[in-house]
């Protein structure tokens, strides 16, 4: 179970926040997540899947040059996971790093929290 949650993180940032084609995000997100997962960012919070995806195309959207990618192992107890991440340009230093919150319920994704240590990215 361990590997699948694991593997989990990294196809959501791979697959999910990483994914430019639309169609592939949704599919990626239907798979990944539950149907009524919650995302939280700062201030924001949205609910279920289509929403989900909408919130993605607008982060995308807004850093179109930049890639996200875990930074460190990640490891954690068997629903909730943290793991660290960066937002960088392709061989840059990381432009904002954060750590990231993935709840688990019937190894999918059911909450992700994002908390950014830099508040936007320059």
């Amino acid at each position: 179970m361990i590997n699948t949650l694991g593997s989990l993180i990294e196809r959501n940032l791979l697959e999910v926040f990483g994914q430019r084609d639309s169609a592939r995000g949704t599919a990626a997100i239907a798979e990944l997540y539950t149907e009524e997962c919650t995302f939280f960012e700062a201030e924001e919070q949205v609910n279920a899947r289509e929403a989900l995806n909408a919130k993605v195309g607008s982060i995308l959207e807004g850093c179109s040059r930049f890639r996200v990618s875990r930074r460190g192992a990640c490891a954690g107890q068997s629903r909730s996971w943290p793991f660290a991440v960066a937002v960088r340009t392709c061989r840059s230093p990381p432009l904002v790093t954060g750590t990231d919150i993935a709840v688990f319920e019937h190894e999918r994704i059911r909450a992700l929290y994002t908390f950014l240590d830099e508040s936007a990215i320059a």
